[in-house]
């Protein structure tokens, strides 16, 4: 990366000054080297003077000074500049930058990736959907940051895992199965469960809970039907026999659980969401909890209240009290992390362990892992929520209750509609229209909220998401269709092959203003990438990607390409063009969205 080679020759500048007594000996600051927003001040710029004046007692501009006169030499540089009070801004030579993007077209596959993390393993919890339930736009948001950070995460060189932590378990289960037997008692078949899974399943705990209101102990029913599938679950990893209650039970709970998870599966890809690597049921947890909370009882960290709940005091903290058993013996989302925590640091000795799950549960979370702490967990210094704001429609939130939730599936048919009717104003003719609309739709959904910081919130609107214009999916995909238009078109005027092409560029002429800059700024992928693994924050890698889409841009409207008659400026923007739809490609490639050749 061009910022790592900076960063490295101010280090070693700092290094020789204290070596030669201009400078005392200190280690040597945290100090940024940044692209600035404005390309007059350069193309890189850094505080360092700044930092190391600081601890060095001196006037930054001196500092400046002194570091500029050991970094003229290099060749990485055409010209640095000091700004006052002591900013050091960076042009980088043409000369340095073709070699840079020579290196990048002849490894186009390599382009973006890192061995930074070879050895290390990521766990990546996202997509947390519920069976018996189907997901609705709520749920977008885990799904594309998730899938995002683990594509960011794999192009580093992480072994990633990722982790659906499928909500098969609880208390609301016992609702669902009160209803299921008695509408198997009253209709005496399960052939209605077939078909449409969800419809079936989320009338009946509606009805159910219905009748629970105007009965509430039906309540405590519902909870005797989920500690008999406890019971059961118990039972069966202890090998013993089972009563025909439990049985029936768990007979009921599985084929609730197979059932949805074949639906949840296609939404998965309906989303071109990369393949989850476990969809590990909270129910799988069930058999380490009963000794977590045994070891927690027994280091006095937890205590079991008058109405026998089992809960660790985490007042002191100042997060009030964390419940591992609730007063009917059942197990709680919080012992059940902490059972998950301990799973996978035993089976994959993680290096991070995050949870990619909205900000309302921040509190939960912790909470876990204060508890873990104290139980001596390793892993917990390790396990990271990565919080993210609400998304809401604009007359409001969304809400189930309400009926104002929209389904994930109706989501993704309705964006693919939409994107469908502009393709077919903008180009009707447009051959594979079904295949780029879908890629459309869906990426303009997931643009619309990885454009955003994950911790903001969002309210959707169809016109900004699917805008042709401006910093949206389709404005970025169209822009790699056209620059690969470019390409295609100068296949047919050109026998030059890719060799050539990169050894005419490497030795071609002076770069004016506006291809300078776009060849910066397409060199900076990677230094995207590094920023948005930083905090997980994917929009940061989008919009470097918008930027650099209105660069190329500015690239095309201004820069005749297979029209220029100099064959040398031609060679050299065929080059440019083609390292730029690279990087667009493969910048959305990280973020789960599809680059269409055409559109």
């Amino acid at each position: 990366m061009l910022r790592t080679r900076i960063r490295e020759f101010i280090s070693a500048a700092i290094i020789q000054l204290q070596a030669e007594g201009a400078l005392p000996k200190f280690d040597v600051p945290d100090f940024a080297v940044e692209s600035p927003e404005d390309s007059a001040h350069g193309d890189y710029a850094t505080n360092v003077a700044m930092a190391v004046a600081k601890v060095a007692k001196a006037r930054p501009a001196e500092i400046a000074g002194a570091l500029a006169s050991k970094l003229r030499d290099k060749k990485l540089f055409s010209s640095i500049k000091i700004v006052p009070p002591g900013f050091v801004n960076f042009q980088i030579s043409d000369g340095s930058i073709r070699e840079a993007f020579t290196s990048t077209l002849a490894n186009p596959d390599e382009w973006g990736k890192s061995d930074v993390g070879k050895g290390k393993t990521a766990i990546v919890e996202y997509f947390q959907l519920n069976i018996a339930k189907r997901p609705h736009i709520g749920h977008l948001r885990s799904a594309v940051i998730g899938d995002a950070i683990k594509r960011l995460l794999q192009s580093r060189g992480y072994r990633t895992i990722s982790d659906t932590h499928v909500g098969d378990w609880g208390t609301q289960f016992g609702i669902l199965l009160l209803g299921c037997k008695d509408f198997f008692a009253e209709v005496g078949a399960k052939g209605a469960v077939s078909g449409r899974p969800f419809d079936f399943y989320e009338d009946i705990y509606a009805k159910e809970n219905t009748r629970i209101v105007e009965d509430p102990q039906r309540r405590e029913l519902a909870k005797e039907e989920f500690a008999k599938l406890e019971r059961a679950k118990l039972k069966k990893t202890k090998g013993l026999r089972l009563d025909g209650a439990e049985k029936q039970n768990i007979e009921i709970w599985k084929n609730i659980v197979e059932q949805s998870m074949f639906a949840l599966k296609a939404s998965a890809e309906r989303l071109g969401l990369l393949p989850f690597d476990e969809h590990r049921g909270e129910s799988a947890y069930e058999q380490d909890m009963p000794t977590i909370v045994e070891d927690a009882l027994s280091k006095g960290i937890a205590k079991k209240t008058s109405d026998r709940a089992v809960v660790v005091d985490l007042s002191a903290d100042g997060l009030d009290e964390a419940v591992l058993l609730k007063s009917d013996g059942a197990s709680t989302y919080l012992l059940r992390d902490l059972a998950t925590i301990r799973y996978r640091k035993q089976q994959y000795d993680f290096w991070k362990n995050i949870y990619v799950v909205d900000v309302r549960q921040s509190h939960h979370f912790k909470q876990v892992f204060r508890v873990a702490e104290l139980l001596g967990f390793e892993g917990v210094w390790e396990s990271r929520h990565i919080e993210f704001g609400f998304m809401t429609l604009p007359e409001g939130p969304m809400s189930t209750r309400k009926g104002t939730a929209v389904s994930l599936g109706g989501l993704v048919a309705e964006a693919w509609k939409r994107a469908n009717d502009i393709i077919l104003e903008k180009n009707p003719h447009l051959e594979g229209r079904a295949t780029i609309a879908q890629q459309v739709g869906v990426g303009a959904l997931k643009y619309f909220d990885l454009s955003h910081h994950r911790r903001s919130d969002i309210v959707f609107r169809w016109e900004e998401a699917l805008s042709f214009d401006g910093n949206a999916g389709p404005y970025l995909q169209y822009t790699h269709a056209r620059l690969k238009s470019i390409l295609r078109k100068a296949a047919e005027l050109t026998r030059n092959s890719d060799a050539e092409l990169m050894r005419n560029f490497s030795a071609g002429v002076t770069l004016d203003d506006v291809e300078h800059r776009l060849l910066v700024a397409a060199l900076r992928l990677p230094e995207a990438i590094e920023d948005a693994l930083a905090d997980f924050a994917p929009n940061l890698l989008a919009n470097y990607l918008y930027n650099l889409a209105k660069l190329a841009n500015e690239f095309y409207h201004s820069h005749p390409v297979i029209q220029e008659q100099d064959e040398s400026k031609r060679e050299v923007r065929l080059a440019l063009v083609t390292g730029t739809a690279l990087t667009l490609a493969r910048g959305l490639n990280l973020l789960g969205i599809a680059a269409p050749e055409e559109m």
